[in-house]
């Protein structure tokens, strides 16, 4: 799968945002429209649908906001903060061992 453009992305980053926001501000309205007329909980309803709607907004704009640059920055940083370095670095000398002998 191509990487779609840069801007795209970025539209996509900001849409999730916007998304959030308006989600999170419509379910709290109703959810005190909802605890102040004493009804039982029908604002359940409108949140999970909100909610999964976020989800896969979310899912959607990770997947396309991964690239090859992200990938080395987040095992780089999970490198450094592993607890077990010298185990990784083990494995790391052997790789390279193994990738010079024919």
């Amino acid at each position: 799968m191509t990487p779609p453009p840069a801007a795209w992305r970025d539209r996509l980053v900001r849409g999730f945002r916007w998304h959030a926001w308006s989600s999170l501000t419509l379910n709290l309205g109703l959810t005190a429209i909802n605890i102040t007329t004493g009804r039982p909980w029908w604002a359940l309803w409108p949140l999970l649908a909100t909610g999964l709607a976020l989800g896969l907004h979310y899912l959607l704009s990770r997947a396309f906001t991964v690239d090859e640059r992200w990938a080395e920055d987040r095992a780089r940083e999970l490198t450094l903060k592993s607890y077990d370095r010298s185990h990784i670095e083990s494995i790391r000398k052997q790789q390279q061992r193994s990738d010079r002998q024919p």
